[in-house]
């Protein structure tokens, strides 16, 4: 690959931007000049989040592309405007984007508190998306008879806009630490499970990833488009462990749905989510 940032080729338009050579200038960059690293995390925060740095003044119309074409021309357009523009578009910290700390994303959390689940998705434009929430896990199958560590993450995602066949989302990401070996964490997440399944007609897809992978999405450290580009978990969905046979074919773990409707009688949940969700279905 070329190392020209602008990059002329003839019949493709009259430039090419090369975002790698100019991220790799960055970050030699920012070795020593700490502002560097502002335009180098502007710039990866697209790229993690799929977007072609052509289309970046689409999302970011305070630039144009011949601000993209050096670390010269990009440093003094990342006012604090758009800085504070670019942050709000993708729901991250403008502490990250302006080089401070690892952590990408302020986590939410509902252990516990399982309306805050069905609040922090009625925030959301759900019907924009497929699939609105997502689970990772890093065991290639859950056990809730095995009471070994089996994490999961949850998170939400929203459409932003498309690039051609490609939908753009945005995330929101909850820390709580699930461990579907811990019995009060895997019936809370059964409980919220059959409410998407009975509420908002919904599924909940699973992906496997490593185990560090999921702890650096869980703490927001991590853009987590990456990990739901892959097979989804043999093709099982968290509601799957919340159904009765009856009610689906992929029915599992049957046997503590008793517990999961008591949980959900106790702290009214079909109601709450109901409330949360009214006008969203």
């Amino acid at each position: 690959m070329s190392d020209e940032i602008v990059e002329f080729k003839p019949g493709v338009g009259p430039f090419k931007l090369n975002v790698m050579a100019l991220l790799k200038k960055l970050t030699l960059k920012s070795k020593n000049d700490p502002v560097a690293v502002v335009a180098r995390r502007f710039l990866q925060i697209f790229q993690d989040h799929g977007v072609p740095a052509t289309q970046i003044p689409r999302l970011v119309p305070q630039l144009t592309l011949d601000k993209l074409s050096s670390p010269e021309t990009l440093l003094p357009a990342l006012n604090g405007d758009v800085l504070e523009h670019t942050a709000k578009l993708f729901q991250i910290r403008r502490t990250w984007l302006e080089g401070v700390g690892d952590q990408i994303y302020d986590t939410v959390w509902c252990y516990k508190a399982p309306e805050r689940f069905f609040q922090e998705l009625a925030t959301l434009e759900i019907q924009s998306v497929a699939f609105p929430i997502v689970a990772l896990c890093s065991s290639r199958k859950l056990d809730g008879k095995n009471d070994v560590k089996q994490p999961i993450a949850l998170l939400f995602r929203e459409k932003l806009c498309d690039f051609g066949d490609e939908e753009i989302h945005r995330y929101r990401i909850f820390g709580d630490g699930w461990d579907w070996g811990y019995w009060k964490c895997r019936i809370q997440l059964k409980a919220m499970a059959r409410l998407v399944d009975k509420v908002l007609h919904d599924r909940i897809p699973m992906y496997q990833v490593k185990s560090e992978v999921l702890k650096a999405v869980e703490s927001g450290n991590q853009v987590p488009r990456h990990c739901l580009q892959g097979p989804q978990l043999d093709n099982m969905s968290l509601e799957d462990f919340a159904l009765l046979p009856e009610e689906s074919a992929q029915s599992k773990e049957a046997e503590e749905l008793s517990q999961v409707v008591e949980y959900i009688e106790y702290h009214d949940l079909e109601n709450v989510a109901k409330r949360a969700l009214d006008g969203k279905l």
